[in-house]
């Protein structure tokens, strides 16, 4: 019999203690309290306390509960480790999945992305200027052509009367062989451009892009600017919240940067994006 309570009392225990294990967790994940000593030792100090408190609440057990509902009690405790179990599983998995997740949306974002910016360097090149909406930039895809040119060097020598010496006169023609549509040059023959404008993963199938368009004063000369850009909160809008507000505030050279996705600058000569070079790496592959 005694062999009995001592196996109801290990049980009793060590559920209590699986019981405390979300405290744990929960104390994991707090950002209360960043980096120094306190936070170092954060964690044994959680253990040592739940242990503690397991071993009070089996005490408290066997002097109140009487000895006919303990197996009672013990499977109640049983079932609540079960569901606390599980909920401590979410909390490790769920910050996995979200950046699983993530990585497949901004990947999708970051291609159509690299499309509106090579179309709109096509369109610079061509007219001087950035399309200042999509509807302006499809239209060009659809109608504009590259110019193919031959360079030739026609450069001869002069005889200078001046300096009584040949002088070399540099000379380069330019002679236009050909037109090649942009759409082919881009795109090769596809329509995805027509689909580029929208966010990929958005709630609404029809969210687009922010594109903003102006000049900017550079030597004396008023170069052309634009901007894509996209909030997280459209991208990731159904994933867990509290992760998504911590991946708004990353900065680190190996994330996506702020609350946005972008590509091109407003406030300077820019058509980089703020995405690492990891996206890079995974659209190649």
């Amino acid at each position: 019999m005694k062999h009995v309570k001592q196996k109801f009392n290990l049980v009793l225990s060590l559920v209590t203690v699986f019981l405390l294990l979300p405290a744990l967790a929960i104390a994991q994940k707090s950002e209360g309290v960043r980096g120094g000593f306190f936070d170092t030792i954060k964690t044994p100090l959680i253990v040592i306390l739940a242990i503690a408190v397991a071993i009070g609440l089996l005490f408290l057990v066997e002097k109140i509960v009487p000895r006919k509902i303990r197996p009672i009690v013990a499977i109640v405790f049983m079932l609540a480790s079960v569901f606390f179990g599980y909920k401590i599983y979410n909390s490790i998995m769920a910050p996995v999945e979200f950046k699983q997740e993530k990585i497949k949306r901004y990947t999708a974002v970051i291609n159509n992305l690299k499309d509106i910016r090579d179309s709109q360097l096509a369109h610079k090149t061509i007219t001087g200027t950035y399309a200042k909406d999509f509807a302006s930039l499809e239209k060009f895809i659809d109608t504009a052509q590259f110019a193919i040119v031959e360079k030739r060097d026609s450069s001869y020598t002069e005889f200078d009367k001046v300096y009584k010496i040949d002088k070399l006169k540099e000379v380069v023609i330019i002679d236009t062989l050909s037109f090649e549509p942009v759409i082919d040059s881009l795109f090769k023959g596809s329509d995805r451009y027509k689909r580029m404008k929208f966010v990929p993963f958005a709630k609404n199938e029809k969210e687009t892009f922010k594109m903003e368009t102006k000049t900017l004063p550079v030597s004396g000369y008023e170069a052309p600017v634009f901007k894509v850009s996209v909030a997280k909160d459209i991208v990731l809008h159904d994933q867990n919240k509290d992760l998504l507000r911590q991946e708004k505030r990353i900065m680190s050279v190996d994330e996506v940067d702020g609350d946005e996705i972008f590509v091109g600058s407003l406030d300077k000569v820019s058509d980089s994006g703020n995405w690492p070079t990891s996206y890079e790496i995974i659209q190649k592959k």
